[in-house]
């Protein structure tokens, strides 16, 4: 396919390539390539210099333009074959010497499945995406060009409907056209046809059918859902291939739905592929994004809100060797509906992100502040929340995230500073208020009231927040470390064993709760293993001060000490002890007793 005798292949989708007769890239100028790749694909074959230099070089004096021109020319003059030149040129024309070219797989893609299957994994990697595209004419040429190529898919599509057998390569190019295109009925409808499953039951009721469609009439864009394709791991091969499977009969079915717009599962697996994921589905626009990993343990789903990043609803789903066909369509069928009844029960919020993406930018970056403990980084958080707060004074997220910077201000500071508290109290209360259903308002009411003293108050407003959203790992986190204050430290390791394995990548706060809770049970070494896994450490220096000096460890929790007197001079164990909520007294017994060991 790319190569053609010893002569010169030109790669054109996906990576810009020159291929020579043994398969490797030739060194070439990339203005050169795009002057090959305006040559083929044009039909062409020739055209003047005045063209190609004004195309490719469109900022620069004509003088410049053709100087340019010249220059390439000369650089591609060793690119020859017993055939030719790739590039031939008198003084006022350029001619393509004999090189194929991907394009080429267009001419004949109504001839066979194989040729269907060539074209549509060409066309999947798109025409000159990774190219520096010189603006104007080229760039405009390119534009048509793969409006082109897609128009010749989709009647190769609509032809090959009834003769082909393959119709895993056919609802792939529909997914595919649907994702440019969600209003394109034809293609819809052949989806519909050639699909088949319990997904075939998910369908948009009526109501959200009348809703999408006025709002389609008032040109609001629908929600956009990715779904990835599961990580695996130490999962058994077979059955991560299955749920890999069960994430794209899910998109698939969701494609012919006409109450969202559905990435391919080519576009999610380059994405969950990506080092970037949330730039790459910020590109792409993506509002929901459905997170699953695979494990021993079964396959784990999430499906993230990603404007506020709130996890909006989470399952987990055994897979075992036995009854696969079976467990693959249940799979399928209960993601796909709950996916479904999410993005639709949550359009209001969709359309609020719509109103008012500002406010949802600035949010977000709080929350990026908010991954670490530091007190600078807590208190930028607190400004990008109140930037969100100007673009929308009841933004719900915002208030609950100003919540959250004072009450990690008051645990961090350790200066029993009660004005903290209310302030944290006061934007979770407002939070509630504007949005009820928020479960990280109701966590940072349990955190305030934990901190205030009031244990029993904090375990309700947190059982509450886990009501709300089960599986949200932070709300496990809060509510465990309340666990650790309410005299129940084997509980509260036990939920933050749930947090850390939803979120895997976790934020310092789970480890150093982690470390408290161990601190508690009499686990020294382990409480200094938490507290050494984070990347912040600073924060854990008396705990983990503390567990070496229950060890014996004279030396080491003196170092521990030292730092954190360092980052907190004023530090005093009676007085923080006075003011740090404890259900039973024997805590705060076992805890001064590590504190006056260390030496505080």
């Amino acid at each position: 396919m790319f190569v053609t005798g010893a002569g010169f292949h030109l790669k054109t989708f996906g990576e810009l390539l020159l291929i020579d007769g043994a398969g490797g890239a030739v060194a070439c100028p990339e203005r050169g390539l795009l002057i090959l790749a305006y040559l083929s694909a044009s039909g062409q074959r020739v055209a003047s210099r005045d063209k190609l230099a004004t195309m490719i070089w469109p900022d620069r004096e004509k003088s410049v333009a053709f100087k340019n021109l010249r220059s390439t020319l000369w650089r591609m003059q060793h690119l020859v074959t017993q055939a030719g030149a790739v590039l031939s040129a008198t003084e006022t024309e350029v001619a393509l010497g004999p090189i194929s070219c991907d394009v080429s797989e267009f001419d004949g893609i109504n001839g066979s499945e194989e040729s269907f299957r060539n074209a549509l994994s060409l066309w999947r990697d798109t025409f000159l995406p990774l190219a520096d595209l010189p603006p104007g004419r080229y760039a405009d040429w390119v534009t048509e060009k793969r409006r082109g190529f897609t128009e010749v898919l989709r009647s190769a599509l609509i032809n090959a409907e009834q003769g082909s057998a393959d119709r895993s390569t056919l609802r792939a190019a529909c997914a595919h056209l649907l994702e440019l295109d969600p209003a394109d009925a034809t293609v819809r409808e052949i989806l519909q046809r050639i699909s088949y499953g319990p997904l075939l039951s998910v369908r948009t009721p009526a109501a959200a059918t009348e809703q999408v469609q006025a709002s389609a009439a008032q040109s609001v864009q629908l929600a956009r859902v990715a779904l990835l394709p599961p990580a695996a791991f130490g999962s058994d091969p077979m059955l991560h291939a299955v749920s890999v499977a069960v994430i794209e009969d899910i998109t698939i079915g969701l494609c012919a739905l006409r109450s969202m717009t559905v990435v391919a599962p080519y576009t999610a697996e380059r994405i969950r592929e990506a080092a970037d994921k949330a730039a790459i589905l910020e590109r792409h626009g993506v509002t929901y994004a459905l997170d699953c990993r695979m494990s021993d343990q079964g396959l784990f789903t999430q499906l993230i809100f990603l404007p506020s990043d709130q996890i909006v609803w989470a399952d987990r789903f055994l897979i075992s060797p036995a009854g696969l066909l079976m467990q693959r369509q249940e799979i399928a069928y209960h993601v796909a509906r709950a996916v479904t009844e999410q993005v639709e029960t949550g359009r209001p919020e969709h359309l609020d992100y719509l109103a008012h993406p500002e406010a949802y930018y600035a949010y977000l970056g709080g929350l990026r502040h908010l991954s670490g403990l530091g007190l600078p980084e807590v208190r930028r958080a607190r400004h990008d929340f109140r930037d969100a707060l100007k673009h929308r004074q009841d933004f719900a997220p915002a208030l609950s995230g100003i919540a959250r910077t004072y009450a990690t201000e008051w645990l961090l500071t350790a200066r029993a500073d009660g004005e903290l508290l209310t302030l944290a109290e006061r934007h979770a209360r407002q939070a509630i208020e504007s949005n009820e259903r928020l479960p990280t308002a109701h966590r940072e009411v349990g955190v305030v009231k934990l901190y205030q003293g009031d244990v029993d108050e904090s375990l309700a407003a947190l059982d509450l927040a886990e009501q709300l959203s089960p599986q949200y790992a932070d709300v496990l986190y809060s509510h465990a470390d309340t666990l650790v204050h309410a005299s129940r430290p084997r509980e509260a390791l036990d939920k933050l064993g749930k947090a850390l394995a939803l979120n895997p990548l976790a934020p310092d706060a789970y480890l150093w709760s982690a470390a408290g809770a161990s601190y508690f049970l009499g686990e020294y070494e382990r409480a200094i293993g938490f507290a050494q896994d984070m990347k912040d450490k600073s924060p854990a220096d008396r705990i983990v001060a503390a567990s070496w000096a229950m060890l014996g460890d004279r030396t080491k929790a003196r170092q521990h000490r030292m730092r954190a007197l360092k980052a907190n001079p004023t530090f005093d164990v009676d007085k923080w002890l006075a003011v740090i909520p404890f259900k039973e007294q024997w805590q705060k017994d076992l805890y001064r007793e590590g504190l006056k060991r260390a030496g505080f």
